[in-house]
């Protein structure tokens, strides 16, 4: 569902661990009578990260032995019955292996408890058994099981550790549970009368929030833009999996020239590449051409798909196909951002505060702006030209090399000497002209038409279009460029990448 104005899982699923806890790391997740046990956040935590990534928790029988030997009646029988919420592992062996290692113990006896937990995880019952107890750590290092044996804490940092890096969205775009929308927002207005039974997908939408994720861009209490997607597991059509639906994509009638459209996408991208997505797609009717466009424009081609609504379907491959008769550009826009070649390379000096204005969500922008305090009545929402995908740069350098699909390696002088943003060059225009230059450029630039007539005064000015292809982070210093013979000294004007060895390490570091 489409109109002109749960994040997907990825590819690589995340193992389904087994893990077995012992009885003091049972009563720490189960405190009795209200005492609040001193690993209780960390157990906690434990059991909320298991639960929500599929892996499984299990008791073991001997830890129903070990609570059958407290002589508080009461407390043992809400035990018992708090025990009942786990999965319990069946006995295994206790092989004369195990005993050679680990050493033998009398029946019924605590360390026999013991044994009877290892013997489960010597026999691949579990992946991991979690214990606070010392003596079972050392007892378990002598069976061989070290390393199958964690305390709390490192088996909420193991757990940790397996996540996904968590998706942040550029400035301005905030990500929500589908379940939090306002069905009372105006953006909702022109949608209900181009559908039937709008409110009744919406409710539908929300109550499976779990496997849709919603991006939205606010102005004030309104949204401004609104972008609903779907990890689709079962697509109808041919496409290479994993599928992102793109299933809802609007701007507001009111905000049209601040391209949130460009910023949206930015933002899908982003989560096309954190999730290894290798198709993403849309439906959209035929009248809305604008936004057609729009897609197009970013590498959406036409498929011989179509909705049974007469809706158009439009797919983008984040996977390269029939690339080598692509030129450097179409070979960007039909599988990117992020997808670039590097056949050339041209380093570009850039002034802080036209960088923070030009790309405010770079990793270098966002921590200078953060320790920037903001003036009374300054806003730091970003202008269009940030929010694009499409941007353009003015300099009063001579160079005249630049070509379309060329790699630009903005270099961001003065406070930080270093590179944090890549673009793809996608036109230039050499012009004294400010009429001619205002018209090429639009509104993307950084400079007001009083700059641009400024700088038309002296010489005429290079102006060029380029498209946002990456950012780079931890950015590369000054010291390492020397030191690959990317760049010598400290570029002042723009500076092509020449020597071999330079590019190829530039291309090295910008690899897919």
């Amino acid at each position: 569902m489409v109109a002109g104005g749960s994040l997907p899982s990825g590819s690589v699923p995340l193992p389904r661990l087994r893990f077995l806890i012992d009885t003091n790391v049972f009563i720490a997740v189960e405190p009795y009578s209200g005492a609040t046990e001193p690993k209780l956040i960390p157990a906690a935590r434990l059991v909320r990260l298991v639960a929500e990534n599929g892996h499984r928790l299990f008791v073991h029988p001997a830890t129903v032995d070990d609570l059958a030997e407290g002589k508080d009646a009461t407390r043992l029988a809400q035990q018992i019955a708090e025990f009942g919420k786990y999965s319990t592992l069946e006995e295994s062996p206790i092989t004369e292996a195990l005993i050679a290692k680990a050493g033998a113990s009398p029946e019924g006896s605590n360390n026999h408890r013991d044994l009877r937990l290892l013997a489960a995880l010597h026999a691949h019952a579990a992946n991991y058994l979690i214990t606070e107890d010392l003596g079972l750590t050392k007892r378990a290092r002598r069976a061989g099981l070290a390393d199958a044996v964690l305390s709390i804490a490192e088996a909420v940092a193991l757990l940790e550790s397996l996540l996904p890096r968590e998706f942040e969205p550029p400035p301005q775009v905030e990500r929500i549970a589908a379940y939090t929308l306002n069905p009372d927002q105006p953006i909702f207005t022109s949608l209900r009368s181009s559908y039937d039974g709008f409110d009744e997908w919406l409710a539908k939408v929300q109550a499976d929030s779990d496997n849709r994720s919603c991006l939205i861009i606010r102005h004030g209490d309104d949204y401004a833009a609104l972008g609903l997607l779907k990890d689709e597991t079962d697509c109808d059509y041919d496409f290479n999996q994993p599928v992102l639906k793109i299933t809802t994509f609007k701007v507001g009638e009111d905000y049209s020239g601040a391209k949130y459209g460009e910023l949206l996408l930015k933002a899908i991208f982003k989560i096309a590449r954190h999730n290894r997505v290798a198709t993403t797609y849309v439906e959209v009717f035929d009248q809305h051409s604008l936004l057609i466009s729009l897609f197009e424009d970013f590498g959406f081609a036409q498929t011989k798909h179509r909705t049974s609504r007469g809706e158009f379907v439009l797919a983008k491959s984040f996977i390269p196909a029939d690339a080598e008769r692509l030129s450097d550009l179409e070979y960007h826009r039909r599988f990117g951002p992020p997808a670039i070649r590097a056949s050339r390379a041209f380093l570009v000096p850039i002034e802080p505060k036209w960088h923070e204005q030009l790309f405010p969500d770079s990793p270098l922008s966002k921590v200078y702006t953060a320790v920037q305090p903001t003036l009374p009545g300054m806003s730091q929402r970003p202008h269009p030209w940030g929010n694009a995908l499409r941007k353009a740069y003015l300099t009063m350098s001579r160079i005249r090399k630049l070509r379309p699909g060329d790699t630009l390696l903005f270099y961001r002088s003065r406070d930080t000497s270093a590179v944090d943003a890549v673009g793809v060059v996608e036109d230039t225009l050499r012009s004294q002209d400010p009429g001619e230059i205002l018209t090429f450029v639009g509104r993307r630039t950084v400079y007001t038409p009083s700059d641009i007539a400024t700088m038309c005064r002296s010489a005429p000015p290079l102006a060029i279009l380029f498209r946002q292809d990456r950012f780079i982070d931890p950015a590369w210093q000054v010291g390492e460029l020397n030191e690959r013979r990317v760049v010598k000294g400290w570029p002042q004007s723009i500076t092509e990448v020449s020597h071999e060895e330079g590019l190829k390490w530039v291309r090295s570091q910008l690899a897919e």
